[in-house]
């Protein structure tokens, strides 16, 4: 399969870029800057562009069969880039003919925020609320286009060891809400090539 990695200097991208090349897949990471794709492989290549750059993400999925998004905010204040993103990633997927996409979303977007914890709704409400308004936009517009979309939420994102076992489910009941990403990647890697939760919005913890 040949895959668009997007967000693929980020730690969730990099292990994913580097979990697609072990399954065998061609990957092209997408970057503003190629140069801090650090991974080298036979089967990787690299494409300069921006999220909001329509043109670029179209150059980018010329000839590739899915797309893994593991891009996320860059910082806390009021912002329109995931939703903008969404909105340009639709139209090149759709010019393209570009059909499957796993997209990394979180615990508590969307119809999901019932399943947050107390102080989670806290958090988001306050700390991060202008970072999940602009997500939810985004999620918004993903849902409403025809690609065959899997939207995956995992909770608080822990930069450990993998550890295995990492459940999905569209209810909380049992999970929790914590995932290395190792764990995470390894998930939306798997799911690409699965097709367990196309069109489904998966919670996924431990």
């Amino acid at each position: 399969m040949k895959v668009l990695v997007i967000g693929a200097t980020g730690a969730t991208g990099k292990a994913a870029v580097q979990k697609l090349l072990a399954r065998g897949d061609e990957v092209t990471a997408f970057a503003r800057k190629p140069a801090d794709v650090t991974e080298t492989h036979a089967r990787l290549r690299t494409a300069q562009g921006d999220a909001r750059d329509l043109a670029s993400l179209e150059r980018a999925l010329e000839g590739q069969d899915a797309v893994l998004a593991a891009f996320g905010p860059r910082a806390l204040g009021k912002d329109d880039l995931q939703e903008v993103f969404a909105r340009n990633l639709i139209a090149a997927m759709k010019k393209r003919g570009v059909q499957r996409l796993v997209n990394l979303s979180a615990w508590g977007s969307g119809d999901s925020r019932p399943h947050m914890t107390f102080v989670f709704k806290l958090i988001r409400h306050t700390i991060l609320k202008n970072v999940f308004d602009d997500k939810e936009r985004g999620e918004e517009l993903l849902a409403a286009s025809d690609l065959d979309v899997t939207n995956v939420r995992p909770g608080r994102l822990v930069n450990e060891p993998a550890r295995g076992g990492a459940r999905a489910s569209l209810q909380p009941d049992g999970l929790k809400p914590t995932m290395t990403r190792e764990d995470l990647a390894a998930f939306m890697v798997d799911e690409l090539h699965a097709n367990a939760w196309v069109r489904k919005s998966p919670l996924i913890g431990y």
